[in-house]
């Protein structure tokens, strides 16, 4: 949250008022800025003054001054009245300015408090307190007001301390000032950025001597915690201390602390926030020893897993996460068409990733996924298969899966793709100049990344040898060879050519999988799951819920959904967001509110903004999962055409019902009608 204009205006009237050079240290002092941010400040005010014909000169080792004369000082005089003036804070700076006054310092603040400092009406704080509340009600916390009593937030504490932590992920301190410290001291987890971070948010906390401390249950524990899972424990201790300080303590849930004093994180909790009670010099109820052993089992370990350790760390794993792990390798490796089902290391992995998941799912816990866009946008098409794992732990625990930890199970379930990936070898072959083949194998290699290269060779060079030993052939010219191995591209390579190649790297997969693969599987459109009646281009401005409750509301009105079907997906919307990349969301239901199998396609005229995702094409599934077979047979579908590129930017571009039915019937099987 930045003050720019604000500070701008304090440093402008220093200025205005000295007429002898004043040092940037002189100012820092003044304004309470380090000296960097003065500088920052007074580049800004440089190129603010400029506009009026001002000069503000910068001397080294003399200071910083305005050249003007008494008329310009005047001038200057009143631009500082009106930046002070100006409404300089827009909507999202006052709601995260009034949510860190209610939530971290916690003052009664009137509304007119709040308008005087933000330069604003008292119907702008009005205005601004509804989106204060909608955002406190996703954390069962009440917005409370009171004349003559001003503001404040009631609700459990464990409700605030979740709200906290999830305000401290959410808003961009992008300006705040370094903190002075000895980076050596500063554990490599931890950004500098994310360590000034939180101590605006705690200034008054030691949080070296925190994080000396959780260093020293590391060792105790015998593993290490991994970046993320890092910052979040050094935060929720942070949110702790200052808490039980202003005696906010916590209570958990009846019989949780009982029941987890045997496991050895409660005792390496206790003996944390033990050290922790001499340095700050307060006292911790046993509560709060839960709530930090809580965060000490769902949080995500560095693994240091071989093909050689194994079996060994599995026989001691619980065989419920054991059952939870081979489930999701399962589903997964149908939709993706790769054979994932003997990684030892997948497994492995997995089953040491779901015992956290489990714990944060139990007692709702967020760990934020920093990788979360990356592997939208880089690995979509996993992405969304990971999704059918939602079912699995909906079936087998009775518990919802979030976007956070579907992207944590996508990243595990990438790197196994990648180690079984089979490479094709790959022959290009070129009529051009040598230019021209290495500028199509720059482009293949960067697009396709289980392509081989043996050779870029002229039509005279390709030998027999070569065709032999080549799985597919990439040629630019037409060849005299009867081979299903090859295809004819363009010297271009469009999106036209790259749907060829992977149509021949899909058949090819397809003889090569050990799995049902996806070819042979009916096609969503042979099924009738997609028809051009439910393809649809939507011309109206609508938002995402209204979206829903129309095309939902269709599905039900043709007896494919049951009553129950649009609430079921806009309370799984409230929870986690089913956009996963590429402007595409698949919002779904519990499988309890599906009777057939259908899918929506909504291509948008006028795209949206969701959840700060800007999304063009919704597809509404709902799908009858009998076991997960119609769901591996969708979400692999889903895949193939996620990962090409060529095929998003047509369905993008659809403008009728009978293109978008016409781009995936071609989708599903590789011709018009």
């Amino acid at each position: 949250m930045a003050r720019k204009k604000d500070i701008n205006s304090e440093i402008l009237s220093i200025l205005v008022e000295e007429k002898t050079p004043m040092t940037v240290d002189r100012i820092s002092k003044i304004v309470g800025r380090s000296g960097k941010t003065v500088r920052n400040h007074l580049n800004a005010l440089s190129e603010l003054l400029e506009d009026d014909g001002i000069t503000l000169v910068k001397k080294p080792n003399v200071g910083v001054y305005l050249d003007v004369n008494e008329h310009q000082r005047l001038k200057v005089k009143n631009r500082c009245g009106s930046l002070k003036k100006e409404a300089v804070y827009d909507f999202q700076y006052r709601k995260e300015y009034i949510l860190e006054i209610l939530l971290i310092n916690k003052f009664n603040y009137t509304m007119q408090m709040f308008a005087d400092e933000l330069f604003c009406s008292k119907s702008t704080i009005v205005n601004d307190l509804e989106a204060v509340e909608v955002w406190l009600e996703n954390y069962s916390l009440k917005l409370k007001r009171k004349q003559n009593q001003g503001l404040w937030i009631e609700g459990e504490e464990i409700d605030f301390r979740k709200a906290i932590v999830e305000f401290f992920h959410e808003i961009d301190k992008s300006n705040n000032d370094e903190v002075a410290i000895d980076f050596e001291e500063l554990d490599y987890r931890l950004s500098i950025k994310n360590f000034n971070k939180l101590k605006e948010f705690f200034a008054d906390i030691d949080l070296i001597k925190v994080q000396k401390a959780i260093q020293n249950s590391e060792k105790r524990l015998g593993y290490s915690f991994t970046d993320q899972a890092f910052l979040n424990l050094l935060a929720h201790i942070a949110i702790t201390i200052k808490r039980v300080k202003s005696n906010q303590e916590i209570i958990m849930p009846e019989g949780y602390t009982k029941n987890i004093q045997d496991n050895k994180a409660y005792d390496i909790a206790k003996e944390l926030l033990e050290e922790l009670e001499g340095k700050f010099n307060l006292k911790f109820p046993e509560d709060e020893t839960g709530y930090i052993c809580l965060h000490m089992l769902g949080a995500k370990i560095q693994e240091d897993i071989t093909d050689e350790n194994c079996k060994e760390i599995l026989a001691t794993q619980n065989e419920l996460y054991v059952k939870l792990a081979k489930e999701v390798i399962r589903v997964t490796s149908d939709i993706l068409g790769v054979d994932m089902t003997n990684d030892e290391v997948l497994l492995t992995s997995l089953v040491l990733h779901i015992r956290p998941i489990i714990v944060r799912l139990e007692n709702g816990l967020k760990l934020r996924n920093p990788m979360l866009e990356t592997i939208k946008n880089e690995y979509t098409g996993i992405f969304g298969a990971t999704w059918v794992s939602s079912s699995i732990f909906e079936k087998e625990c009775g518990l919802m899966i979030n976007e956070d930890e579907v992207a944590y199970i996508a990243m595990h379930i990438a790197a196994a793709v990648e180690r079984g990936m089979k490479m094709y070898k790959t022959v290009i072959v070129c009529s051009s100049g040598i230019g021209t083949a290495q500028l199509i194998k720059t482009k293949l290699v960067k697009r396709f990344h289980n392509l081989e290269i043996l050779a870029v060779v002229s039509a005279d060079k390709l030998s027999q040898d070569l065709i032999e030993r080549s799985d597919i052939i990439i040629s630019t010219v037409p060849y005299d060879i009867n081979s299903k191995k090859v295809v004819y591209v363009s010297a271009l390579l469009d999106n036209e050519d790259i749907f060829k190649i992977n149509r021949l790297l899909g058949s090819l997969n397809q003889r090569h999988s050990t799995n049902k693969g996806l070819y042979e599987r009916d096609s969503m459109v042979e099924t009738n799951i997609i028809s051009e009646d439910y393809c649809f281009v939507e011309k109206e401005n609508l938002g995402f819920d209204d979206l829903i409750e129309k095309y939902g509301r269709k599905m039900i009105d043709e007896n494919y959904a049951a009553e129950g079907f649009v609430e079921s997906i806009l309370g799984r919307e409230r929870k986690s967001s089913t956009y996963i990349g590429k402007g595409l969301a698949i919002p779904h239901s519990k499988t309890e509110f599906v009777k057939r199998s259908k899918i929506a396609v909504i291509r948008l005229k006028n795209p949206m903004i969701y959840k700060h995702e800007m999304i063009d094409t919704i597809f509404i599934l709902c799908i009858k999962m009998e076991g997960y077979d119609m769901a591996a047979n969708v979400f692999g579908q889903f895949y193939e055409m996620l990962d090409d590129d060529s095929q998003i930017e047509e369905l993008k571009k659809a403008d009728s019902p009978k293109k978008i039915n016409e781009i995936l019937r071609r989708f599903n099987y590789g011709k018009t009608d």
